[in-house]
């Protein structure tokens, strides 16, 4: 198994796809947390699998 780490980007309170860096996968709040999620691009219609850990959001952790 090729298991490649990366920095998610987060823009506008949503998880931008770790492929293509166009579509938006997921809307975060900031309790998200996530181990092995499978998540879908429409954009690049590829899947990627990714693990949240901590608030990757400060929009969405503005309180």
């Amino acid at each position: 198994m090729n298991i490649k780490s990366a920095k998610l980007i987060v823009k506008d309170g949503c998880l931008i796809c770790p492929k293509c860096g166009r579509g938006k996968v997921l809307k975060l709040n900031p309790e998200t947390r996530a181990k092995d999620l499978t998540v879908f691009c429409k954009v690049c219609k590829q899947e990627s699998v990714v693990n949240i850990d901590e608030c990757l959001c400060l929009s969405a952790c503005a309180t």
